[in-house]
């Protein structure tokens, strides 16, 4: 259930630990993504984790709302606005974007960025963020998400997502539209050393 995983990402980034996700800099998939003029406007990173890629995006001079369920990552994120002297720097939320929407969608994105949350929900879970991403995205705006494909091997940790999950899931709206699905790859660091796990890169278009 739902305690379970706010256990699991509170635990996860408890006492100084770092994640296997969390690479202390943006990942290269999603600096490529606003290179190519993929991520837009004002942007919420949905589970934003210690903050890389808000920060990344506000840099680049986007505004920026990055949501976490995890407390300690917020913390983190918060510490990391300290340190850098942004102009515009990211505003960061501990809520649950699935249940604690009036915490940031009070207003619409331009671009939503998922690194791994989609790859952590359920099926009815999927359906409930379809839904509320097609409130959270101005009309012409853009969902960019990455997350772990099929080809990672073992079953531990998020779910394997095949390309037919992710057409599947926004097929059954007509308020989306896939327009670009690319193998990638996503870093990870355990024992000191970077790993490349493979992903997808979507981006996917609020019509």
């Amino acid at each position: 259930g739902p305690m379970s995983d706010h256990e699991h990402f509170q635990g996860a980034y408890a006492e100084g630990a770092t994640p296997p996700w969390d690479i202390g800099r943006p990942q290269p998939v999603l600096v490529d993504a606003e290179e190519r003029g993929w991520v837009r406007g004002a942007v919420l990173d949905a589970g934003c984790g210690t903050g890389e890629h808000a920060l990344f995006f506000a840099a680049a001079g986007h505004d920026v709302v990055g949501v976490d369920v995890a407390p300690a990552a917020i913390a983190r994120a918060a510490a990391k606005v300290a340190e850098r002297s942004l102009s515009n720097p990211p505003r960061f939320v501990v809520a649950d974007i699935l249940t604690e929407t009036q915490a940031f969608g009070d207003r619409t994105y331009d671009t939503v960025v998922d690194m791994g949350f989609f790859h952590t929900l359920d099926d009815e879970e999927r359906s409930t963020w379809r839904s509320l991403l097609a409130r959270l995205l101005a009309p012409g705006g853009g969902y960019v998400m990455v997350c772990f494909s099929e080809l990672v091997p073992g079953s531990c940790g998020p779910r394997r997502i095949s390309e037919a999950d992710i057409r599947e899931t926004f097929a059954a709206s007509e308020g989306f539209a896939v327009t670009d699905l690319e193998r990638t790859e996503l870093r990870t660091h355990r024992d000191g050393a970077e790993a490349a796990v493979q992903a997808w890169l979507a981006r996917i278009e609020r019509v």
